[in-house]
């Protein structure tokens, strides 16, 4: 039943979709380019995906680097985030079922994106099928060890340590009931390993988490947009609510965030 209500929350057409969006760009965007400038090398004229492209920064990123002879497929569920621009073609598209855009690419970039479907381990698979000779795909999604004890970093009462921990909570059970893996992350390469590549590779990327900071704020964000499910799944009260919102401005405070586990798969030629 809660399903709906999550993805409501959390689509391209959410109240605060933009703002959430936006701060995703701030916390990941400097950690993705340089993964697709220095490890990946994309270049003039290359044919790109980017699947689950949300407000499009990693596409239109990619437009600069293909220059005039390039072209880039930005797809997303809704993808009226992203801007026009004469080399990007937006396109509304469900990966799970509708027919994929002709290939061969030069890359594939998916971020944040498989650790929510259910089958993900066939389609990175498939992804990597769906790139020419000498390709390379591109997954980066969250992984969190899941420990509340280490959700703090910097030193805090007790009252703040247990209202932080029952927040963290509450966000990994609503993951667990919309089929959210955070750990899917750690296990892409031997999927992908499985089904017979070897030029692997994995970047692990963990953003500071000061307050105020754009991951603070990202969480703070996530406190107005599940508020009702928190309220009704977990013991937070609204006063528990304030008392996280405002620690979380807080530059004293430090918070451990989730780390970018991103897996490069370089095809063979």
């Amino acid at each position: 039943m809660y399903n709906t209500a999550h993805k409501q929350r959390f689509d391209n057409e959410a109240p605060a979709a933009t703002e959430q969006l936006s701060l995703l760009a701030q916390i990941l965007n400097r950690e993705t380019f340089s993964t697709l400038a220095e490890e990946v090398g994309v270049g003039h004229g290359w044919r790109s995906w980017d699947v689950g492209t949300g407000d499009g920064s990693v596409a239109r990123w990619l437009a600069a680097r293909g220059g005039t002879t390039g072209h880039v497929v930005a797809s997303d569920l809704k993808p009226h985030h992203v801007p026009d621009h004469p080399r990007i073609e937006a396109i509304r598209h469900d990966l799970t079922s509708d027919p994929w855009p002709e290939p061969k690419f030069d890359l594939i970039h998916a971020r944040l994106l498989l650790m929510h479907l259910v089958d993900r381990d066939t389609i990175a698979v498939k992804l990597a099928a769906h790139l020419r000779p000498g390709g390379t795909l591109v997954i980066a999604d969250w992984f969190c060890p899941c420990t509340s004890e280490s959700l703090i970093k910097s030193p805090a009462d007790e009252y703040t340590a247990r209202i932080f921990a029952e927040y963290h909570r509450g966000v990994h059970k609503l993951g667990e009931q919309t089929s959210m893996d955070l750990a899917w992350a750690s296990r892409t390469p031997e999927v992908l390993s499985a089904a017979g590549y070897r030029d692997i590779t994995t970047r692990d990327y963990q953003a500071p988490g000061q307050g105020g900071a754009p991951t603070a704020t990202l969480a703070r964000l996530h406190t107005f947009m599940l508020e009702p499910f928190l309220l009704s799944q977990t013991t937070l009260t609204e006063a528990d609510l304030a008392a996280i919102r405002e620690t979380l401005l807080d530059p004293e405070f430090e918070m451990d965030t989730n780390h970018l586990y991103t897996t490069v798969v370089r095809i063979p030629k």
